[in-house]
């Protein structure tokens, strides 16, 4: 990806603008850090507060109940992704983050966070920022959650066609909130070129 895309990717996670400034002072104060596919930045029941602001990759968060995986979320280049629990709770992580491809990150530590905040108006605000534009967003994947089966799945490929050539279906399947038959079923009925109708595709399962 280039800088450009990027940092358009980068400047839509805040309600606040990233100005060049901004940008440069993050990353005066953060390091880069890298993980492999499948490997966890933050793993459940471990204690990690820090930011991470995603380069390159895709990451994926999910917990584990009864050996079952709920994806919860996926995270794009220019995504700022951590363990609420761990940094708002002091807690341990009740989600793993980790990488669905070779991924490439800038990690803002706890410590040079609360210093960031504490002397720069600027990024406190770019922040807030974040914090509210994830609010947003978790309204609109709720709203988007209500739909029927076929418009997810389309949604889906629409906005994010790189989740469906690089995450397992199992994850595809839980963000989504359908079996992975379910899943199956629709891809083979666009691949085929034509659709089921909900109603179809409930008798069927």
């Amino acid at each position: 990806m280039k800088e450009t895309d990027f940092l358009k990717n980068l400047s839509k996670e805040s309600d606040y603008p990233l100005t060049e400034e901004l940008w440069q002072y993050i990353q005066e104060n953060s390091e880069e850090v890298r993980a492999a596919k499948g490997e966890a930045i933050i793993g459940i029941g471990s204690y990690n507060p820090d930011f991470y602001i995603i380069r390159s990759g895709i990451v994926r968060g999910y917990m584990i109940e009864n050996d079952k995986e709920t994806n919860i979320y996926f995270g794009m280049e220019g995504t700022v992704v951590n363990s609420m629990q761990c940094f708002s709770f002091g807690e341990p992580s009740i989600l793993r983050i980790e990488a669905a491809v070779a991924s490439r990150f800038l990690r803002i530590s706890k410590e040079n966070y609360d210093m960031m905040v504490g002397e720069s108006p600027e990024f406190c605000r770019w922040m807030s920022g974040v914090f509210s534009r994830r609010n947003a967003y978790a309204e609109k994947k709720a709203k988007i959650m209500d739909g029927d089966a076929l418009w997810r799945y389309e949604w889906l490929r629409k906005c994010r066609p790189e989740l469906l050539d690089n995450v397992p279906l199992k994850a595809i399947a839980s963000y989504l909130n359908m079996t992975e038959v379910h899943v199956s079923r629709i891809r083979k009925r666009i691949a085929d070129s034509g659709r089921w109708t909900e109603q179809e595709l409930n008798n069927k399962d």
